[in-house]
């Protein structure tokens, strides 16, 4: 699967406008490649990550390490180069976050371990994520907040949780659905 699947005459065009085999980087037309490229990587990180913020960010990190590369030497196919840097930003981030968040365990009030973060600005975040978690969970029907907890914490599967809570399949998927979008919205406004 490619990277992009439209336009890929532009990304030929700007290939070919480019300069290759120790030509001066400096006749490099970095404004092509960022008029053609931004907008499709800004689309690509838009649709694996939450913020267009954190997109904006990665969009301009991609173009930095972009730039930085071709002071050294211009690749011999730079709009795919770009494309690998991006896909390793994305990597990276993941690995990072799923690192940090995996240091620790912490038991709280609801009963169940939650991994936190070590440093004191993540640990406030993390107490004020888990504050409106809580009250997300509180607000949620019995049925509801049962399936939720069965499903995520417990990790049964929606047969085992339908046995315990004698309802069917579907009716605990509409539960364990009805409280992830409760909290993802309720996450959402803070």
């Amino acid at each position: 699967m490619s990277f992009y699947t439209e336009r890929p005459d532009q990304t030929r065009r700007v290939n070919e406008c480019l300069p290759h085999d120790g030509q001066d980087t400096a006749t490099t037309d970095l404004g092509l490649i960022y008029a053609v490229e931004a907008p499709r990587l800004r689309r690509y990180f838009r649709s694996r990550l939450r913020s267009a913020d954190d997109a904006s960010d990665l969009v301009q990190e991609a173009f930095a390490r972009l730039v930085g590369a071709m002071a050294k030497e211009v690749p011999q196919r730079p709009v795919a180069y770009l494309q690998r840097i991006a896909r390793n930003l994305l990597f990276n981030r993941t690995k990072r976050m799923e690192a940090r968040v995996m240091r620790f365990h912490v038991s709280f009030d609801d009963g169940y371990e939650h991994a936190i973060r070590p440093d004191q600005t993540d640990r406030l975040e993390l107490a004020d994520v888990m504050r409106i978690y809580r009250r997300a969970l509180s607000e949620l029907s019995d049925k509801t907040r049962q399936a939720f907890l069965l499903h995520r914490v417990e990790e049964l599967t929606y047969k085992e949780i339908g046995e315990r809570l004698g309802l069917s399949i579907p009716t605990v998927q509409y539960h364990v659905a009805r409280a992830l979008a409760h909290i993802d919205a309720a996450l959402e406004q803070k």
